[in-house]
This record gives C-alpha cells, sequence and structure tokens, in this order.
C-alpha cells in the first residue's frame, strides 16, 4: 500500500515538473505576470477580451492549411473558378479567403461567329478544370504550412510549380516531335519563313486570287507582333492562388486589405492613402461594332483629380444616362441595350460622334469639359492594323460596308486605311480639336516605334499616351528593359492568368520610376469580387479602368471605393492624386553616321545622278 502510494506522489511530481517545465519554455508564468500587473492599471472595460487580445498577440503565426476549388461563373455566365483558403489560427481552421476570379478577356472580335468561338470555349473550359485540379492539387500542397503573408514567397512557390509543368509539356511535346521525326513525319511541305510572314496565313499557303496578284504590286514590308506566349491549361490557377493567399493575410491580421497590399507595395503602412481616379467606359465602337468608326474601341469619361469617389461616380452614372437617352429618342429603344462591360454600342461612323456625345453630356451636368471631367480613349490600334485582308473580320459581314482593306495599314474608319505616318496625323488633329481628352490607349503597335515617338512627341505635354498590348504581361515586363526608342506615360496592368501579385506591385514600380502613370483594369468575364478596388488603392494606382456604370459586377467595385474612401476620410488618412501633369515624351535623337558613311552617301548620289 505504501508503495503505490509513493509510486502515485512520485508519478504526480514528475508530472507537475514537467507542466513547470512547459510553461517556462512557452514563458507563459512571465508573460501571465506582465498583462495581469499592467491590465490593473489599464483597467479596461472588457476584461476577458483585454486578455485575449494581449495572448493573440503571442500566438503562433497563421499559416495555410488547405485550398479548396471548384466551378464558379462569372458576369457573362461563363464558368470560371472559385476557391476557398483555409488557415490554422490559434489552433483553429479557418476560412480565410473566398475568391472568384475573372475570366480572362475573349482574343476574338465581338463580332466573331457563335460557330467559331466554339474551339476558344472549350480550350476556356479546359482551362478552367485544369485550373481547379492544380488549385485541389499540386498547389494546396505546395502551398499548405505557408505563411500568407509572405507574398514573394508564397508567389515565388506557385511561379516555380508553373515553371516546372511547362519544362514537363515541353518535354512531352520535344519526345513526340522526335517519335514523328522517327517515323517519317506528317508529310507537311516544310515552308520558308518569308513565304509564311508574306502570305500572313497558317502554314504560309496563298491563295489563286493571291497568285494573281504576284508582281502587280509592290509587296508591303510588315513588321510582324511579337510572338503570343503559350500558357498551359490552368495557367490562371496562379493568379488565384496568389491572390487568395494576400486576401487570407489580411483576413487572419484583421486588418483592411487595401492596407496589407500597400504595405507589400511600400514597406509600411503609408501616413495618407489615395483612391484611384476612375476611367469610366460609356460607348464602345471599335472594328467589333456597327457603323464604320473602327479607330476608337472606347470612349471614357474621367473625373478630375480631387473629386471624390462618391460625386464623381454620381456623375459618371448621369452621363452614362444622358448618352443612353439621346441614343435611344435619334435611333430606338434597342440603343439603350449594352455589352459585355455594360457599354452602349451605337452605330458610328467618325469618332467625332462619339467625343462630342460626351462633351454634351457633361455640359449638361453644367460641368466644363477639360476642367471638370475628361475624356479617355482606347485605341486599341493593334486591333485596327491590317496584317492580312484576308484574315481579318471584316464588317462587311453587316449591311452596306463592304470595303477595300490593304496590308499593312490602320483602318481607322470603314474604307478608309491610313500608314503609320498618316495615322499620327491623324491623331494630332483630331486631338487638337478635343483638349478635353486626358489620355489614349494603344494609339498604335508598338512595333511602329518611331511613328509612335512622333505621335507622343506632338500629344504627350496635352494627354497621356498609355501602352496596353504594347508591353507584356507584369511577369515578363519587369525582365524588359525600357529604352528610349520606346516611351509611354501610363502602363495598363491586368490581374490575370499567370500574374501574380508581386509581378503586379513590382511592375508598378518599374513603371513609376519611368515617369508613368498606373492603370489597373478589369477583365470582361467579370464577378462581384471587390479585390481589384482594394489593389488600385493599396497601390496607389492614379486610374482604374472598371467598365461601364451599370450592373452588378462593376456597381460592387463603385459600392467598395465608396466605402474605402469614407473609412480613409474617418481615419483623418484620405488624399487626393494631384493635378494631371503630362511629361513630355521625346524621340531618341537619331544616330550620327560613323566615319566613311557620310562620303559613301555621297558617292552613291553622284553614282545616281550618273545613271541618270
Amino acid at each position: 500500500m505504501a508503495s503505490a502510494s509513493t509510486r502515485e506522489a512520485r508519478e504526480k511530481y514528475e508530472l507537475k515538473q514537467k507542466a513547470v517545465k512547459y510553461y517556462d519554455q512557452n514563458g507563459v508564468p512571465k508573460k501571465m505576470e506582465e498583462i495581469l500587473n499592467s491590465m490593473f492599471y489599464d483597467n479596461p472595460d472588457d476584461v476577458y477580451g483585454h486578455l485575449a487580445n494581449y495572448f493573440a498577440e503571442h500566438a503562433k503565426t497563421p499559416l495555410i492549411s488547405q485550398i479548396s476549388a471548384r466551378h464558379g461563373f462569372d458576369s457573362k455566365g461563363q464558368t470560371t473558378v472559385q476557391t476557398d483558403m483555409y488557415c490554422t489560427v490559434r489552433n483553429n481552421k479557418k476560412l480565410s479567403a473566398a475568391v472568384v476570379s475573372s475570366s480572362s478577356n475573349s482574343s476574338l472580335p465581338e463580332n466573331t461567329k457563335p460557330e467559331d468561338r466554339e474551339e476558344e470555349d472549350k480550350a476556356r473550359e479546359a482551362g478552367v478544370e485544369a485550373a481547379i485540379a492544380l488549385l485541389n492539387g499540386d498547389i494546396n500542397t505546395r502551398l499548405q504550412g505557408v505563411d500568407p503573408a509572405l507574398q514573394s514567397d508564397v508567389d515565388k512557390i506557385l511561379m516555380k510549380l508553373y515553371e516546372e509543368l511547362k519544362a514537363e509539356e515541353d518535354e512531352r511535346l520535344a519526345k513526340e516531335a522526335a517519335e514523328q521525326a522517327a517515323l517519317g513525319g506528317d508529310g507537311a511541305t516544310p515552308v520558308k519563313e518569308e513565304d509564311a510572314s508574306v502570305s500572313g496565313k497558317k502554314g504560309g499557303k496563298s491563295s489563286a486570287k493571291d497568285s494573281e496578284q504576284k508582281g502587280k504590286s509592290v509587296a508591303v514590308v510588315v513588321v510582324p507582333d511579337e510572338p503570343k506566349e503559350k500558357l498551359l491549361p490552368g495557367a490562371e490557377s496562379i493568379c488565384v492562388a496568389s491572390r487568395a493567399a494576400c486576401t487570407a493575410a489580411s483576413a487572419v491580421r484583421e486588418e483592411p486589405l487595401y492596407q496589407h497590399i500597400a504595405t507589400l507595395r511600400f514597406g509600411e503602412i503609408p501616413k495618407d492613402m489615395r483612391v484611384p481616379i476612375p476611367m469610366v467606359t460609356i460607348i464602345q465602337s471599335g472594328r467589333s461594332a456597327p457603323g464604320k468608326l473602327n479607330c476608337v474601341k472606347e470612349f471614357m469619361v474621367v473625373p478630375k483629380p480631387g473629386m471624390p469617389i462618391a460625386d464623381s461616380l454620381k456623375y459618371c452614372q448621369k452621363i452614362y444616362s444622358y448618352v443612353a437617352k439621346t441614343l435611344v429618342t435619334k435611333s430606338g429603344m434597342a440603343a439603350q441595350y449594352g455589352n459585355d462591360i455594360g457599354a452602349l454600342c451605337p452605330s458610328y461612323d467618325k469618332p467625332e460622334q462619339g467625343l462630342d456625345i460626351l462633351q454634351d453630356a457633361i455640359t449638361s451636368l453644367e460641368l466644363t469639359p477639360g476642367e471638370d471631367f475628361f475624356i479617355a480613349l482606347n485605341l486599341a490600334g493593334k486591333e485596327i492594323f491590317d496584317y492580312d485582308p484576308s484574315s481579318v473580320p471584316a464588317k462587311s459581314d453587316f449591311p452596306g460596308q463592304g470595303m477595300h482593306k490593304e496590308k499593312g495599314k490602320y483602318e481607322v474608319m470603314g474604307g478608309q486605311q491610313k500608314v503609320p505616318e498618316d495615322l499620327v496625323e491623324f491623331w494630332v488633329e483630331l486631338l487638337g480639336r478635343y483638349p478635353s481628352v486626358v489620355a489614349i490607349i494603344d494609339p498604335m503597335r508598338k512595333q511602329e516605334k518611331e511613328h509612335w515617338m512622333r505621335l507622343c512627341d506632338r500629344v504627350s505635354d496635352k494627354c497621356y499616351v498609355i501602352g496596353n498590348h504594347t508591353y507584356p504581361r507584369p511577369g515578363l515586363l519587369l525582365e524588359e528593359e525600357l529604352t528610349e526608342e520606346f516611351k509611354t506615360s501610363g502602363t495598363v496592368l491586368k490581374l490575370d492568368q499567370i500574374n501574380t501579385i508581386t509581378d503586379i506591385l513590382e511592375s508598378a514600380k518599374k513603371m513609376e520610376d519611368a515617369e508613368n502613370q498606373i492603370v489597373l483594369t478589369t477583365c470582361y468575364g467579370e464577378t462581384t469580387d471587390t479585390f481589384l478596388a482594394d489593389m488600385a488603392v493599396g497601390m496607389n494606382a492614379r486610374f482604374l479602368k472598371i467598365g461601364a456604370p451599370v450592373r452588378g459586377e462593376r456597381i460592387a467595385l463603385f459600392n467598395r471605393l465608396i466605402q474605402i474612401e469614407n473609412q480613409l476620410k474617418l481615419e483623418g488618412r484620405l488624399a487626393f492624386h494631384g493635378e494631371n501633369v503630362f511629361p513630355h515624351i521625346v524621340p531618341p535623337p537619331l544616330p550620327e553616321p560613323e566615319e566613311g558613311e557620310e562620303a559613301q552617301e555621297e558617292e552613291k548620289k553622284e553614282e545616281k545622278g550618273k545613271k541618270k
């Protein structure tokens, strides 16, 4: 009996010693003593809440525990990816982020026939399936145990995974090609590179009509676009996971998302924060719309800097309503219907029609165009350039709009093409008549560098010249060297596909250092997710290109901006973007001729003179 009680006492003593050691190792007695002593003097109303807050500061860092992805839907009714991220927070598994991704913009024009969209729709569906599989599989495994607040680490893990998958796919394709070559190939006739570039068609084949025309005219030398990056199916999972981690980090830290993003961007919480100036689309035209007007894809309105966001959006809505009513009066009820981004799509034949109606709408509100409200134009130069007329959908699909088109020119209006040099004069003359235009996006392709810079030289001190398709995606933009041969005063950044939060923030810094204003933009297949509003505020983007001021997915963004502005105002941290300042972009000086070149040029001129 005595031995049993002795053994029990010894076990109890050993247990107490283990408990003492456990608490000492974790510093519990010391922390208990500190908080109990300080709490007596603090005298909080909620004693246990005070204790909870104190010990929460000493809790382990929340870590990602699970990612769960499934099908969702965007504003167009297309399937997209809906993702939940769970974190272990104070020993409990909690839902920390719920993200619904937007669908990437289609590469096809809006007037494409339904049957032609089937292949792209199938590829998009396959991409969604692959993204869900990646999120529930490899991404879920690799991000478990990672601190979501370490955004750079999260994005490095994601990009490393993508690079591994890309390498595996490249190896598989190389192996298939080798096996096919070993079997004698597919019998296809090899095509010379120059032949393919001249014809502009797949495989380099030319039609009978092309053959008949050979020798009748001088071939137009067209500088091709840079090859489009081929992404793996499911690539959008990278962006989704990056966004989810960012959202989860702000949730577990119990701080506003825009403030967390600001910390990522600037390394600390800025004293003052700014809400972006909205670029709101009212009218959409362009090559795929009815009417002969091609050279302006979007007519947008932009409030003056310093106008509260609530007032800005109220005026934008009134401008939209004025234009809609005017169009209904002229063309009937069908004119008020909008496209995927809610924009009105009237049949216009020249850009002055869109500019005039916007200026009338602004004036009707007793505002001054060019002072209280401005106009921005998305010119989408890449979309109106004719690489090969036979391969580009023409507006002849619409009644009475057949036209002659020429390769290597910009089709500004139906039946009217311009070479880059004439296009420069076209925009200079138009912008000279409409000083209320504060920004133009993609006036031409990047391949026309010389003419782009000529245009900048003549208009950049009056409006922003913004590049959208002129730059690669943010991840590649970070590696691209910016030169004096091609410059912009603004850059459009988009959070989609394999663009990570780190890519966007670092690209924004790089372009701001190059005197570029940042324009953050949405995709056409939007959702009611308001992440973009927080990101624009957090990264201090000057503009947020949203779309039309209608429909839930865009109104959700507008309402979030109003909410953020109010929060910052209550905290005394609200600031506004400064007045529009347009840096004058000057073309680089012509290279000086090397020794002997001038003499050679003179000799050539003399020889030509003798031959004549």
